[in-house]
């Protein structure tokens, strides 16, 4: 019989130890570890987040059916982006992404001040493999730096490529160009602004 200790860097497996087992005879439990300079198979660590995919490079934009102004108005909303440089650590021919939404959102009482919905709800990656993610972005966070806004999406990988994993993407849009389109008569319609994505284990 065997008992599991979990331990802060990992699972290390404690086993009744016999001399065939731990090459001793006094009963102490031996841990190795996956590089293989210890007894193998004893201890199994798990490494720490770990990115899977960095693109740093990418354009994305957002689409408003009927504009955004200060008011709130309700608007189908449209977003789309494309991200290339991408760099993996596990060798994955990956190099390139489309990324969008499956169908616009019907946004209610959209104001200005909530931009950061544009993009959110699931949204469908197609990497340059020709596979595909589907991510369900659920978080969003502005933050406004001189003038440029930065909105940054944070969501999970629920099925395809990377299932389970964590994705972010972050766009940046000039600070003029939402005041302008919000101070317009017919509202805000349009944003586009570089962006970055990125994949990383959860």
């Amino acid at each position: 019989m065997r008992a599991t200790s979990w331990g802060v860097k990992g699972v290390v497996l404690v086993g009744l130890c016999t001399p065939l087992a731990c090459g001793e005879g006094n009963g102490r439990a031996v841990t190795g570890s996956l590089d293989g300079h210890g007894p193998a198979g004893m201890t199994i660590e798990r490494p720490p987040e770990k990115v899977l995919i960095t693109c740093p490079l990418g354009q994305g934009e957002a689409k408003y059916a009927t504009g955004v102004r200060a008011e709130p108005r309700d608007s189908e909303v449209l977003f789309h982006a494309s991200v290339s440089n991408c760099v993996t650590v596990l060798g994955s021919a990956v190099t390139s992404a489309m990324m969008g939404s499956e169908a616009p959102s019907l946004a209610r009482g959209m104001t200005c001040a909530d931009l950061a919905r544009a993009g959110a709800g699931r949204q469908v990656v197609t990497w340059n493999t020709a596979e595909t993610s589907t991510v369900l972005m659920s978080q969003s966070h502005v933050s406004v730096q001189d003038a440029t806004t930065l909105v940054t999406q944070t969501g999970k990988v629920l099925s395809g490529k990377f299932q389970g994993a964590t994705a972010v993407r972050t766009t940046t849009y000039l600070s003029t160009d939402i005041d302008s389109g919000c101070r317009s008569a017919s509202g805000l319609t349009y944003l586009k602004g570089p962006t970055t994505f990125s994949v990383t284990y959860p």
